[in-house]
């Protein structure tokens, strides 16, 4: 049976696809012939024949050219309502089945498979099958990514440990991610040493990168689902900052700085004119128009739109008001598009350089990978 990783962070949002996408690139660019799967995901993108799969299953099918069946790398996706899906325990029982049948076609012929999990190690314990009893299911070591300083990231690696040790799994080690540059040499000396006497390897310290944390107009787009008036081609601009246009145009222009979204009534002529003319008179390249968000579903009037339509400025309209579209942007959780490449280069080029994949592979191949499964699906620990 192939000798597997199991990549998993503590916490939301601490970059677990980023590293899985930067180590699965790694790993095909070394020679390694590699399966790929995510077990249990949400159900993101239409893949056809009724079914959904999860974004990060295209993502790497397509920024890592890992061939496999694209539905069996997803076997099972979740709507909402789904902890009463698995209530059951035949329910549970086949939703294991689905996920070992999809891994045995995603590993056959390949030296290891990279398997991407869905959160901290007791995700899935609510309804009967948690990472760390997929981690074994699926004979792997975890590696697991936590993201800050040394305190709290430490907590939870070791609290995560123990839950997954007490399930027979073993762990690979950590990358810690998100580390802010003055705290590189902390985590080297200080972390590193804690880590090491609790048994843990550090295997990477990723420093923070601004730019992949912040959102693109496009993916404010997408999340409001909104109508696009203008601007299409520069739909890839980053935000800097949100201000939302509730003032005086005199006011607001005080507040201009850096690439801004503007999120503003689509009846506020004022707003919207201050804000375009602000963008071409700025002689000192302190302010750029990111986008314009108009809310309320309100159009603005024909000869503001042609005056909109003579700039290259994002302009989109959604149907919610200012303060809730506001609210949603600010908590708006920024994943990778597959079709984003030039932000896919930079964080393969980033885990190239900040983890050490080679001795990510050593480990990988060492004792077999983990547990493993006898026959009837039964499973003991190393």
């Amino acid at each position: 049976m192939s000798r597997n990783i199991f990549i998993t962070a503590t916490r939301p949002n601490e970059g677990k696809t980023a590293l899985t996408l930067g180590l699965t690139a790694a790993f095909v660019k070394k020679g390694k012939r590699i399966g790929f799967i995510k077990p249990v995901g949400t159900a993101d993108i239409d893949a056809g024949n009724s079914r959904s799969i999860d974004e990060d299953t295209l993502l790497i099918e397509r920024a890592c050219r890992v061939h496999c069946n694209i539905e069996d790398m997803n076997p099972v996706t979740l709507k909402p309502g789904f902890p009463d899906q698995f209530a059951s325990a035949s329910a549970r029982q086949g939703l294991i089945d689905r996920v070992r049948r999809a891994y045995d076609r995603v590993a056959q012929d390949k030296e290891f498979v990279v398997i991407e999990g869905t959160g901290h190690a007791a995700v899935g314990a609510s309804w009967g099958v948690s990472n760390a009893d997929m981690a074994k299911l699926l004979n792997a070591k975890v590696l697991l990514v936590a993201s800050g300083g040394v305190g709290q990231p430490i907590d939870d690696i070791l609290l995560n440990k123990k839950f997954f040790e007490a399930q027979g799994v073993g762990l690979l080690g950590v990358v810690i991610n998100k580390v802010y540059p003055g705290e590189m040499e902390r985590i080297d000396k200080v972390a590193r040493k804690i880590l090491a006497e609790n048994d843990v390897p550090l295997l990477g310290a990723i420093p923070y990168e601004r730019d992949l944390y912040t959102p693109t107009v496009l993916q404010v787009l997408e999340e409001f689902r909104g109508d696009l008036i203008n601007g299409e081609s520069a739909l890839n601009t980053r935000i800097g900052n949100v201000l939302i246009g509730a003032m005086t145009p005199h006011n607001a222009m005080d507040k201009f700085e850096g690439a801004c979204l503007l999120i503003t009534p689509g009846d506020r002529e004022d707003m919207i004119l201050a804000a375009l003319s602000m963008s071409l008179v700025d002689q000192k390249n302190r302010f750029s128009l990111a986008g314009l968000v108009l809310t309320g579903d309100i159009y603005p009037r024909k000869n503001i739109l042609e005056l909109i339509k003579r700039t290259s400025v994002p302009v989109m309209v959604v149907k919610s008001d200012s303060y809730a579209t506001a609210s949603r942007v600010h908590n708006l959780v920024v994943k990778i598009s597959p079709w984003d490449s030039a932000k896919i280069n930079y964080i393969v080029d980033l885990v190239g350089k900040y983890v050490q994949i080679d001795e990510v592979l050593k480990r990988i191949a060492e004792d077999g990978g983990g547990a493993k499964r006898g026959k009837g699906g039964d499973k003991k620990a190393d």
